[in-house]
């Protein structure tokens, strides 16, 4: 399937909603969602924009572009399959008059942030195209962060580490939207590790949500330069084991938290779960479900997960695919990195240095 024949798919979806919704256009406004319908299309100008700079409009028969006259060249050019669309452009200076531009030539219109509950639906199902390439992202993103961790030395700074890691993704095109560092302490006192100029000693986690393409996957590695940092990672990671076990067709996403917490308390962490979320669902979004005890969505076959359980000093964390022969890790661990097996999963062991 060619990427323009990916793109007039998911349209073709689009158009059997807009039959149900009792309008003339369906208006897409949110990054994640620009993502998902061009297949990759990178709609934004800042990383961590939640709209795009452009809207795709999906009519009955037609699909329009409609950005400025900053936007619409690129996008165009660099962002979209040749003949996915036809433009309109505004002046840059009119901006502010594009939804009465929508309104006078769609009306009565619907955006995807009234319908985001559908726009998740669809886009969390991961088609055959976008989960080769979410095992091509995720496998590229999971060796540029071992690589820096292989390299990093005692006395660096949290905030080197977290500009080694982000060159490393930029070489290859992929976007880093969240880095996190801990050093020493701070892994046990912190559990968003956003980086500070705190220096290494004694070791540190490293966490990253990395986008390529619209998706987004999840990994943490750890390095050790002292025997008692990381010590109880062993124990996290059958938490994670467990969890994983639990993410089956069907199941309830709060069933699985409450999976977690028994193996919390089974592996000596009983009151960890507490202190940090524990991942969910992942895709054009870092989490498109985050679970809690109300999360009464269930896992389906063709889904994306990033669970990460921690803990004190501790944390693991992979993205995984729910195929229908299991799961199918997208963020493997590379020949350089040591490993340990669980449950016959090859999983990220610390990088234990002079210790």
């Amino acid at each position: 399937m060619t990427r323009l024949e990916e793109c007039m798919s998911k349209v073709q979806l689009v158009r059997q909603e807009l039959m149900n919704s009792n309008c003339e256009a369906i208006v897409i406004k949110k990054q994640s969602n620009f993502s998902w319908i061009t297949c990759g299309g990178r709609g934004f100008i800042g990383l961590a924009s939640e709209n795009a700079c452009a809207s795709i409009v999906i009519t009955e028969s037609e699909v329009f572009l409609v950005a400025n006259n900053i936007e619409a060249p690129r996008i165009l050019k660099e962002e979209l399959p040749a003949d996915f669309c036809s433009p309109i452009i505004l002046d840059w200076p009119t901006d502010s008059t594009a939804d009465s531009l929508l309104a006078e030539r769609f009306s009565p219109y619907k955006t995807d942030i009234e319908t985001e509950a559908w726009f998740k639906s669809k886009r969390m199902l991961l088609n055959k195209e976008e989960q080769l390439r979410y095992a091509e992202i995720g496998t590229a993103v999971a060796a540029a962060l071992e690589d820096v961790c292989l390299h990093i030395q005692a006395g660096m700074s949290e905030f080197t580490v977290a500009g080694l890691v982000s060159a490393a993704l930029w070489t290859q095109g992929i976007e880093p939207i969240t880095l996190l560092v801990a050093a020493d302490e701070r892994s046990q006192t912190v559990r968003h590790y956003v980086p500070t100029s705190k220096t290494i000693q004694d070791g540190v986690i490293v966490s990253i949500c990395a986008r390529s393409k619209g998706l987004i996957v999840s990994a943490t590695r750890s390095v050790a330069f002292s025997p008692d940092f990381a010590k109880n990672y062993d124990n996290l990671l059958n938490v994670e084991q467990a969890i994983w076990n639990a993410t089956t067709p069907n199941t309830p996403l709060s069933d699985i938290l409450e999976t977690a917490k028994s193996a919390y308390h089974e592996n000596n962490l009983t009151d960890e779960w507490k202190n940090h979320h524990q991942g969910g669902a992942t895709g054009y979004m870092a989490r498109e479900l985050r679970v809690d005890n109300f999360t009464s969505d269930k896992v389906l076959p063709t889904q994306a997960y990033a669970w990460n359980p921690s803990a004190k000093g501790i944390k693991c964390e992979d993205t995984i695919l729910l195929t229908n022969e299991g799961l199918k890790i997208l963020t493997p661990v590379s020949s350089k990195w040591p490993k340990v097996t669980k449950n016959n999963h090859i999983r990220p062991d610390i990088l234990r240095r002079n210790v």
